[in-house]
């Protein structure tokens, strides 16, 4: 059996994370959030990216895989933060990520921002509170975000998030290695699957599968033909040379 768990970045030490190795835990899970200071101390996160660097880099030593999450759209992000996001999750060789849109739940820090800001919307019973639209919602039938920062649009937020991802699981490494399953996932140890429930997770995968294409094809319109968007063609063309440059700012 293969276990993985999350944890803050400011909880870990390494000696811990060793025997964590030792005893059968194989993955990681960090919520990062954003590369920039400033927008750590905004959202309260009440730790910081070094800390979130240097726990990962603790975690590869240990021989652990390291999974992690960024969140487009929080109060003061911006085109340029959001690319630092994408260069980070290169330069720590995350071996899985997953960025989201913002979302204002209640009880949270966000929630109360969109609303002094008056910019929370909520779609009928919540149906647009879900942080991974952008990738997963029918291409003709957009999910309006339920909160876009102030110099931001929505527009602009859902291409750096195509981009984000297209820039991150365009390594055919990290594809390998995400379909291969290899300590990335928990280990085969799982409730009895039926034939329905697995036809419907297949055909939930094949729907995807068609999506994310479209998607794509959508970004490369925006970024290339039309130019409508902050990412640059050379940017665009660089994630094929792993990031080196610095061609956004």
């Amino acid at each position: 059996m293969r276990f993985d768990f999350q944890t803050r970045a400011d909880t870990v030490e390494e000696g811990m994370l060793r025997e964590l190795h030792a005893s059968g835990f194989r993955t990681i899970s960090f919520g990062i959030e954003t590369a920039s200071e400033a927008i750590m101390k905004t959202i309260n996160k009440r730790e910081t990216v070094a800390e979130t660097v240097e726990a990962i880099r603790k975690a590869k030593r240990a021989g652990l895989k390291v999974k992690a999450t960024f969140i487009f759209g929080l109060p003061g992000d911006s085109h340029s933060a959001r690319m630092d996001c994408v260069r980070l999750d290169r330069e720590l060789g995350l071996n899985l990520v997953r960025y989201n849109n913002a979302t204002p739940y209640p009880g949270t820090k966000l929630y109360e921002i969109a609303r002094a800001e008056n910019r929370f919307f909520k779609q009928g019973l919540w149906e647009n509170f879900n942080s991974v639209s952008t990738l997963t919602e029918n291409p003709f039938d957009r999910i309006p975000f339920s909160y876009v920062p102030p110099g931001n649009t929505e527009g602009e937020i859902r291409r750096d998030l195509l981009f984000a991802y297209f820039a991150s699981y365009i390594n055919l490494n990290r594809i390998r290695e995400n379909a291969s399953g290899q300590d990335i996932r928990p280990g085969l140890f799982r409730p009895h699957e039926d034939f329905p429930m697995m036809l419907k997770r297949i055909a939930g995968l094949a729907v995807l599968a068609a999506v994310v294409p479209f998607k794509f094809f959508q970004l490369f319109y925006y970024s290339v033909i039309r130019s409508d968007t902050r990412i640059s063609l050379r940017f665009f063309l660089s994630v094929f040379e792993g990031l080196r440059r610095n061609p956004a700012r």
